[in-house]
Formats: C-alpha cells, sequence, structure tokens
C-alpha cells in the first residue's frame, strides 16, 4: 500500500487554518484520496489537560507546557488504533491543525526555544512532516477575528504583543528549518480563494 502524506497547517490563532484545511481536504477527497483531519493538542487525555489550560487561561510554567505538548504529540502518533503513523501507513493524507512548530513558537516565549526544539526534533518517535504550510496574517487581524467570535479569549489570545512575539518566533524557526524540511510561508492577508489556489500548488 501507498505510504500517505502528512501535512501540517501552522500560523496564529485566527489566521483561517480551519477553514483552508477543509477546503484542502475536501479537493483531496474528490480527487479520490483518503483524507484524515487531526489537531493538536488532540482528544487523549493529556490533549484534553493541554485545551483546558488554554481555555481558562491557567498559568502554567512553560517548561511543564512544553513537555505536555511533547507527550500528547507521541501519543497522536503512536496510538496504535488512532494515531498518525496507522493512517499513513494505511495510506491516508493526514492533514494536522498545529505540530511541534506551534510548540517551538508558543512555549518558545518564556522558554529556552533550543530545548523546546531538542526534545522535539530528537526525539526518536517524531515524524518529520512532508510539508509544512504557514499561513502569515497579520496578528492585528487575527485579534480582530478572535474578538470577534470569542466571549472569552484562550490564554495566547489575550494579549496583542504576546501575538506579535509569537508570529516572530514562527518566522524564525521556520527559517532554521527550510534548509531540512519542505517548509512554505504563505501570505494569507489575502482572499480565501486565492490562499487556497496557493496552498493546493504546493501540496
Amino acid at each position: 500500500m501507498k505510504q500517505g502524506k502528512f501535512i501540517v497547517m501552522e500560523g496564529l490563532d485566527g489566521c483561517g487554518k480551519s477553514t483552508q484545511i477543509q477546503r484542502l481536504a475536501e479537493t483531496l477527497r474528490k480527487r479520490g484520496e483518503k483524507v484524515l483531519i487531526t489537531a493538536e493538542p488532540t482528544d487523549f487525555e493529556t490533549g484534553a489537560y493541554l485545551r483546558r489550560i488554554l481555555s481558562e487561561s491557567q498559568e502554567k510554567n512553560m517548561y511543564l507546557q512544553a513537555a505536555l505538548f511533547l507527550a500528547d504529540r507521541l501519543e497522536h502518533i503512536t496510538h496504535p488504533e488512532f494515531g498518525i503513523k496507522r493512517y499513513l501507513n494505511e495510506g491516508y493524507t493526514v492533514i494536522c491543525d498545529r505540530y511541534y512548530y506551534s510548540s517551538f513558537a508558543y512555549q518558545g516565549t518564556a522558554t529556552d526555544m533550543d530545548w523546546v526544539m531538542d526534545i522535539n526534533l530528537k526525539c526518536g518517535e517524531i515524524l518529520t512532516p512532508d510539508l509544512c504550510i504557514f499561513l502569515d496574517v497579520n496578528p492585528d487581524t487575527c485579534k480582530e477575528r478572535i474578538d470577534r467570535v470569542r466571549e472569552k479569549p484562550e490564554l495566547y489570545e489575550k494579549n496583542i504583543d504576546l501575538m506579535r512575539q509569537i508570529r516572530q518566533n514562527f518566522l524564525s524557526v521556520l527559517e532554521k528549518l527550510t534548509p531540512e524540511q519542505h517548509i512554505v510561508i504563505i501570505d494569507a492577508n489575502r482572499t480565501l480563494e486565492d490562499v487556497e489556489k496557493e496552498i493546493l500548488q504546493y501540496v
């Protein structure tokens, strides 16, 4: 059986990831591809705990957060029934909303980013995506979108200065990793249709 491809979509909250993931999945399915959409944090136990931390804006130690995200990621990859590896081995295209790049950008705001990168990239069970797409949107635009749809912003959505710092972290990390990984940065300040077309070109 043909091995599936692992695609990751990254960006700030409010950048349009969810919409573009759904559009991409629909197009690939129309072409006859088997597609799994998944996300981090996951629905596994550690992921549920992380989502509670984020939604309730709990001020947990950033090193602890980074370690929890890695633990959740490992279960996401290796779970025998619902893991990414299993779906890839069955020929699925797996599209993941966030992956270790988010750990570098978000937890890297208040930790040693090199340490966060090391514990992920040097872990033997970690998968390297076949393609990472970063949707680059003005943080002010993201904040406006979030404020329109959420009554209570999550942990990393409250402060526009923090969102700007996270964007810079993303760009710095992606530049560092680009020679080794298939990473593309797309200007997603444009129309949904224009962004969708460019994503499809890279896919």
